[in-house]
């Protein structure tokens, strides 16, 4: 289970430092979420290990959300990141 463990949080992390490959943020974060969720019901993480995740998803969230809205204000009409 050691294995799996290891490449679900991979799956998690690599998701969370490349949210570009999805363009809806708020899906983006979802999943995030979902994921959490799954690795916790499967005992993989506790509680606590959760909560930190979704605190991570929550802040990466805002932090592209303001960046993309920066984005779009100063440059119109381009694409997303």
């Amino acid at each position: 289970m050691s294995g799996e463990r290891s490449e679900r949080q991979a799956a998690w992390h690599a998701l969370l430092e490349n949210p570009r490959n999805c363009p809806d943020l708020e899906a983006w974060r979802l999943r995030l979420h979902g994921m959490t969720a799954g690795m916790q019901a499967a005992g993989e993480i506790d509680a606590l290990e959760a909560f930190d995740l979704r605190e991570l998803a929550d802040a990466a969230y805002g932090f592209f959300l303001e960046q993309r809205i920066d984005e779009e204000l100063r440059y119109p009409g381009r694409a997303r990141i």
